[in-house]
């Protein structure tokens, strides 16, 4: 029995970095083979983005409020469709989507900053990625292990707990940290 279920756990871990991995080498693909331009012209990366950023005073009371909505919608929609049959295919799914976005990210950087784009990316993620991917990990876990694990308060409380660090650190920590980067380019 208890065999078993390590076999299921160890299964579990590799479709996920499977998805992640398949979803990251997308991205790169889909940066460099179908956006490239767009890529090296737009987004994080512009110098006038980053000079913008670097001037603007980012109050954090009203930034979380909009980190509130962007960072909980999604998760209460993943919340919303793992109550339905295709929970597994979801998990696979958003990790899918993160490496995805990720490879995407990861490869615009490295087009528009060189191996800056890569520490810029890092700084940017930095320390509020790891709260949100603990969360998000507790959840779609949960759904990708139905019916052979439950949902419990623990599970409840540890999910609110990590999103709530990640957006405190998000509006309160990592907008120093972007300005400390940016003052050094």
């Amino acid at each position: 029995m208890r065999r078993t279920k390590l076999v299921r756990i160890e299964r579990a871990k590799q479709y996920f970095a499977v998805a992640f991995m398949a979803g990251f080498i997308g991205g790169i693909l889909f940066a460099n083979l179908t956006v490239r331009d767009y890529v090296t012209t737009s987004g994080i990366y512009n110098p006038y983005f980053l000079k913008q950023y670097a001037q603007s005073d980012i109050q954090a009371g009203e930034y979380i409020l909009y980190l509130c909505g962007i960072r909980l919608i999604p998760l209460a929609l993943i919340a919303l469709l793992g109550q339905t049959r295709v929970r597994r295919i979801l998990s696979i799914v958003v990790f899918a989507w993160a490496g995805f976005s990720a490879g995407t990210i990861v490869c615009a950087g490295i087009l528009n900053m060189g191996i800056q784009g890569i520490v810029f990316w890092v700084i940017a993620m930095v320390p509020q990625f790891l709260f949100y991917a603990f969360a998000y990990l507790i959840v779609l876990w949960y759904f990708f292990t139905v019916p052979q694990s439950r949902w419990n308060l623990g599970k409840t409380l540890f999910v609110l707990l990590f999103m709530a660090a990640g957006l405190i650190t998000e509006a309160y920590v990592n907008p120093i940290l972007m300005q400390m980067f940016l003052d050094t380019l």
